[in-house]
């Protein structure tokens, strides 16, 4: 099937993972689930549980040259407990809390479950199907995973355990957040072992490693454990708990979605996210084009003024792979602009070209060079806000300051929208260097058209435009072409 598609289940996934380019995902929130699922049971399949840093790296090297996962370990681990992997019904429904049914309340309808659709005094954010309408059981499966991952504090469903009612929820351990996985272009098993990070990021938290479907014992939601290892870190976070009723036709009909825990999760470094030293990981966000953080995916740590980042700790092992390999590798980030509580904006998804062979560890100069383009990059952006905001004051001394900002926010959009192809450009023909002066010249031009109208928006614009033929910090340059 070049260049088709067909829907598997997990078990025909890891089967077939070497004839399979991607996956097939058009909610990023969704395939950032899915990749932490599917990471979790690769790590099982693919024999990548030994804790010792030099074993694993030659199992991992193994498992790659092999290029498939091994069908006998794949059916080891589906068929011993087949029930666990079902969507309905049964003592241990897929990643779902069976005692719902007795502690959950009242059944909501199924388009509860659907988090684009609207639901009680939540506005319409992109479906328009009404509650009562089933959801089909790829769709339903979305869903769950998407709520254990991405879910909002807040009022939920109300759930009696252990003596204690209450219908609040906290907030999924991915919400608002980036994810950022290793991506190969046409090898789903290459991604999926790349996926699994490596014992230096694994806790080692006392307790049993192990995934939901793993774990013959039910959580105790008044007391959640930290994860103990990569199968519970990759696997088992989730604030929500979440109960599917199926009709015979394998539709949900209904569902109970309440909370999963009292209190907030023990913190874990999720091996996807770019961790700052203060403030938590790096949140997602819509006005924020991916490679804006390239430079942090590359370098071990980058220095930053507020904040030093962290890169996701999954690409910490990657630059021990073959140059060959390593020279076909992008990266897929995957982000759900949201707040915390329970506001939704918008989500996203890009995939770089191969750039993870400049990490730092295997292309230091290559890497030092992204890093340089990326400071020039915000420099110029820089530069060219403060030259709208100086040319809007001058050519509007009566007008209220507020008006400013998304003068100067338009004119910010178009220099990152255009930075973009100029970034690549530079970084796939080394020998030239990015032109972000003369874009944010162009951009400052562009946008500021309608203050020259009069003689002293005329003037003002001149003279803020001269600051942008001055280097940073310098003295006057030769004038961008």
């Amino acid at each position: 099937m070049d260049g088709g598609t067909v829907i598997l289940g997990l078990r025909s996934v890891f089967a077939a993972a070497h004839l399979l380019a991607d996956l097939n995902v058009p909610e990023p929130p969704v395939e950032a689930m899915w990749r932490r699922v599917l990471a979790a049971v690769a790590l099982r399949v693919g024999g990548l549980e030994t804790p010792d840093g030099e074993a694993w790296l030659d199992a991992r090297e193994d498992l790659l040259e092999r290029g498939r996962f091994d069908a006998d370990r794949v059916a080891g681990y589906f068929d011993p407990a087949s029930e666990r992997w079902r969507l309905f019904g049964g003592p241990r429904p897929f990643l779902q809390d069976p005692r719902l049914a007795d502690e959950g309340g009242d059944l909501a309808p199924p388009g509860r479950l659907v988090m684009t659709r609207a639901s009680g005094a939540n506005a319409l954010w992109a479906d328009s199907t009404p509650q009562d309408v089933p959801v089909d059981a790829g769709e339903a499966v979305a869903w769950l995973l998407t709520w254990r991952g991405y879910g909002p504090s807040g009022t939920a469903g109300t759930r009696r355990h252990g003596g204690r009612s209450s219908h609040i929820a906290k907030a999924g351990p991915y919400r608002a957040l980036i994810s950022y996985f290793p991506h190969h272009p046409d090898s789903l098993f290459t991604t999926l072992v790349l996926s699994v990070p490596a014992p230096s990021a694994w806790p080692t938290n006392p307790g049993p490693d192990q995934a939901p479907w793993e774990s013959e014992q039910l959580h105790d939601p008044l007391a959640v454990l930290p994860p103990a290892g990569p199968a519970s870190l990759l696997a088992s976070r989730a604030a929500h708990a979440v109960l599917l009723t199926g009709d015979d036709d394998g539709r949900t009909v209904g569902c109970r979605i309440t909370w999963g825990t009292t209190t907030d999760l023990p913190p874990a470094t999720d091996p996807y996210v770019i961790e700052r030293d203060t403030g938590g990981p790096v949140r997602a966000s819509r006005s924020r084009a991916v490679w804006r953080d390239l430079d942090a995916l590359l370098l071990h740590q980058r220095p930053g003024d507020k904040n030093t980042l962290r890169r996701p700790t999954v690409f910490d092992h990657l630059a021990e792979l073959d140059p060959d390999l390593l020279g076909v590798l992008g990266v897929r980030a995957l982000g759900w602009d949201q707040e915390r509580r329970d506001l939704d904006r918008a989500w996203y998804s890009a995939t770089t070209p191969p750039v993870l062979r400049h990490l730092a560890e295997a292309d230091p100069d290559g890497a030092a060079a992204i890093a340089a383009a990326h400071r020039s990059a915000e420099t110029w952006a820089g530069q060219l806000r403060r030259a709208l905001a100086a040319a809007w004051r001058g050519a509007n001394p009566l007008r209220h300051k507020d008006d400013q900002p998304g003068f100067v926010d338009q004119g910010s959009a178009q220099y990152w929208e255009r930075a973009e192809p100029e970034f690549w450009t530079a970084i796939t023909t080394p020998d030239t260097p990015p032109a972000f002066q003369p874009l944010a010249i162009t951009c400052f031009d562009t946008g500021t058209a309608a203050l020259k109208s009069t003689a002293r928006g005329r003037r003002a614009t001149a003279q803020a435009r001269a600051k942008l033929f001055r280097a940073p910090g310098k003295g006057v340059s030769r004038p961008a072409a």
